[in-house]
């Protein structure tokens, strides 16, 4: 049975109301979003193609600190907006980064492809390369009381981001309760209660490892006042899973929610910070000696059967 949910007024504006753009080809589709949305043609839009070999390094970046994202307790507002699955968060979840800006959690939310041969779906790019999916955790900067007033703030907004990548046949059980409740937000403005959803075990193991940059909203009305935190690491879910969140929900004319994701934005005279250094030939190195020691051990092992097959027959335990 369907459960009726009192979404706050925010939420359940954003959810119904603003249904006049699209992602797919047509006259609302994101070539036309300026037209209705002037800001969504600025010189600070988001998402972008992160090009490991010019973001700076800054040492001064440290991790950012989560707060109330590990409580498990609490019921959690999930809809279907006709444009993704979303999640409402309690304002005990918090995000301070390094000088000390203060951001309050305020919804989740997916993107993903599917469609044809777009099987990969994330919004940001990394040297080019789109992952299969990305979360989005929405915050408002604290010092504005609320979400209303923080939305047309220049300071206003901040997203912590992640990659999601395809593991082969293992399933990621932190992601079982919500995906097993995509099936109860079929239809667009469908909502549900999740229970006991634990936010941090949905991100990547290393938060501490990120990249920053000043962007905007990745849909209309594309403010440009989002502080963008991309984690470095990435979630794995399986195909299945993948499958589910790809194929689980209808729009608002019933058709499959698919490929809802922006295109890269220019970068224009923007720098993306990183509080750690990218070495381009770190993972190649490391899967070089990785194979050189298997072969040494490989080595070790024959040779090690070989002297106990010589001893047993000289012992006379086999011939």
């Amino acid at each position: 049975m369907r459960s009726l949910v009192i979404l706050p007024s925010l939420l359940l504006l954003g959810a119904l109301a603003q249904h006049d753009w699209t992602y797919t080809e047509g006259p609302r589709d994101e070539t036309h979003w300026h037209e209705e949305y002037p800001t969504c043609g600025g010189d600070r839009q988001s998402p972008i193609d992160l090009q490991r070999r010019k973001v700076q390094y800054n040492p001064a970046l440290k991790a950012l600190n989560l707060t109330g994202y590990d409580v498990r307790g609490g019921d959690f507002s999930m809809i279907n907006n006709g444009h993704t699955v979303q999640i409402s968060l309690p304002p005990t979840m918090r995000m301070t980064t390094t000088e000390g800006t203060e951001y309050v959690a305020l919804q989740m939310h997916f993107h993903w492809g599917g469609a044809s041969l777009e099987i990969s779906g994330s919004e940001h790019t990394i040297d080019g390369f789109r992952y299969v999916a990305e979360i989005h955790v929405v915050h408002y900067n604290s010092k504005y009381g609320s979400y209303d007033v923080a939305k047309d703030a220049p300071d206003g907004l901040a997203v912590l981001a992640a990659l999601i990548e395809v593991k082969d046949n293992a399933e990621n059980t932190y992601y079982s309760n919500f995906i097993s409740h995509l099936k109860n937000v079929r239809y667009s403005g469908q909502s549900t209660v999740l229970s006991g959803l634990d936010v941090q075990d949905m991100l990547p193991q290393n938060l501490r490892d990120y990249y920053s940059y000043w962007g905007s909203l990745t849909t209309p009305p594309c403010t440009e006042n989002v502080h963008w935190f991309l984690l470095a690491d990435t979630v794995q879910l399986s195909k299945a899973q993948i499958w589910k969140l790809e194929n689980s929900l209808l729009d608002d004319h019933n058709k499959t929610i698919r490929n809802v994701y922006r295109r890269a934005q220019p970068l224009n005279d923007r720098v993306v910070e990183a509080n750690f250094v990218y070495h381009s030939n770190y993972q190649h190195a490391l899967g070089s000696e990785l194979r050189f020691y298997l072969r040494k051990i490989d080595g070790k092992l024959d040779e090690l059967m070989s002297f106990i097959e010589k001893r047993a027959k000289r012992r006379g335990w086999y011939h």
